[in-house]
């Protein structure tokens, strides 16, 4: 038991994080940051991740947070140690996961007393459909709301008064037509990407894990396509200026990029569950984790070596290749940009002192292979420069909601 494809928190469900965004904009919250917890194999690990948690949340003087994971079963057993942690520390908590009829707490402790189920299916059963019971804004709604009445209950003021922590500035270019062409370009609002651009990173190294890569691009009426299991969604993003979490990023809108894949044998990478179909049937569209329906589809299709396609080294390589095919979008938006159209957006961050100090702690993947997570890239959503979950022992990162919303949280799964 672990993490199906309905539930899957993709690259892209981080970056539109429906929690991060409910709290960022509430005005009767002080939103202190985000805790990133691995998912830990042995159990003694997954007791002491939880407590470096209570701790960290109590050095940041919470008094209250928000607990989501996108497992269940054994993973569950994080999740409620986390919980406890905070609550041995004062620290009140609402969690958001999978329950259902398939997804019931494996274990318990007298803290966990309010668990908001973002099942979405009718018969209550984990699937195989991407992004189908994802969590979703209504969800971070219940959760948020719940918290703060449960801290309200406490007697701690409402009143305060504002400081600035940070800004992030997001200018988005509409993509009303992607296609292939002899180079990689941006021309008003079409999207041309160079042909047979795979086959300049599928070298030598590349070739010790992955047979083939196939790139199409998907127009959005064309879901009726056979796809593999899926990797993994991203945005098209990069940085301008600053760090990840600062300055200003350049996004493309209108496209989503798609990782499948399968091993040459025909066998399907997943966790609990492949998720290969006719794509429409396949993933469920316009939730926080999966492309618009609208969007175009840049799906990067990989066809794995025998048994890499079930290796922890065989998945990170998809992800480095795939980072680099988009890296190359990237440089034609950083280029092109200038005389180009665009929405801009500011994300503020406010410390909002005096008033209910709010953490969101996310649990997710950090046992290798289709389960796994990658911090801190170079660009948003990307790979390339991030370090991972699981070699760092699922020790808990800390990241501002400015982070999270620039991409600092890369799934590979």
């Amino acid at each position: 038991m672990g993490l199906g494809p309905s539930i899957k928190m993709t690259t892209l469900h981080h970056y539109r994080c429906p929690v991060t965004k409910r709290l960022i904009e509430d005005e009767d919250v002080d939103f202190a940051g985000i805790i990133v917890d691995g998912v830990s194999e042995v159990c003694d690990d997954k007791i002491f991740t939880a407590k470096r948690v209570g701790d960290i949340a109590k050095m940041m003087r919470a008094d209250g947070a928000v607990v989501a994971i996108d497992g269940w079963g054994n993973h569950h057993i994080d999740f409620v140690n986390v919980i406890e942690q905070l609550g041995i520390r004062g620290i009140k908590s609402v969690g958001l996961s999978y329950i259902g009829q398939q997804g019931r707490l494996v274990c318990s402790n007298s803290y966990v007393d309010c668990i908001i189920d973002f099942n979405k299916s009718e018969s209550g059963y984990e699937s195989c459909v991407v992004g189908q019971n994802n969590l979703s804004p209504i969800d971070a709604l219940k959760a948020v709301a719940i918290l703060k009445n449960k801290i309200k209950n406490r007697g701690v003021s409402i009143q305060g008064r504002d400081s600035h922590m940070g800004d992030l500035i997001t200018k988005k270019y509409t993509v009303d037509m992607a296609k292939f062409g002899l180079e990689t370009k941006i021309s008003g609002k079409t999207l041309s990407i160079k042909r047979d651009l795979a086959k300049e990173f599928l070298d030598e190294k590349a070739r010790k894990y992955i047979k083939d890569i196939s790139i199409k691009i998907l127009s959005p009426s064309d879901k009726s396509c056979f796809v593999n299991s899926n990797l993994d969604f991203s945005p098209i993003a990069v940085k301008k200026r600053g760090e990840l979490g600062s300055g200003i990023t350049l996004e493309l809108e209108g496209i989503t990029v798609m990782l499948t894949g399968a091993e040459e044998g025909g066998f399907q990478p997943s966790n609990i569950g492949s998720s290969q179909g006719i794509l429409k049937e396949a993933v469920t569209f316009d939730m926080a984790g999966t492309p618009k329906s609208s969007d175009y589809i840049l799906h990067i299709d990989f066809c794995f070596c025998e048994g890499e396609g079930r290796s922890a080294e065989g998945i990170r390589k998809a992800h480095e290749v795939a980072d680099l095919i988009v890296q190359n979008i990237r440089k034609a938006l950083l280029r092109d940009s200038e005389n180009l159209p665009c929405k801009t957006s500011k994300h503020e961050w406010i410390s909002r002192q005096e008033k209910p100090r709010i953490l969101l702690v996310k649990i997710v993947s950090g046992l290798g292979n289709m389960y796994d997570t990658v911090m801190f890239p170079y660009e948003p959503g990307g790979f390339l420069g991030s370090r991972d979950m699981k070699a760092s022992k699922n020790l808990p990162y800390v990241i501002t909601p400015l982070e999270c919303m620039d991409g600092v949280i890369h799934s590979l799964l």
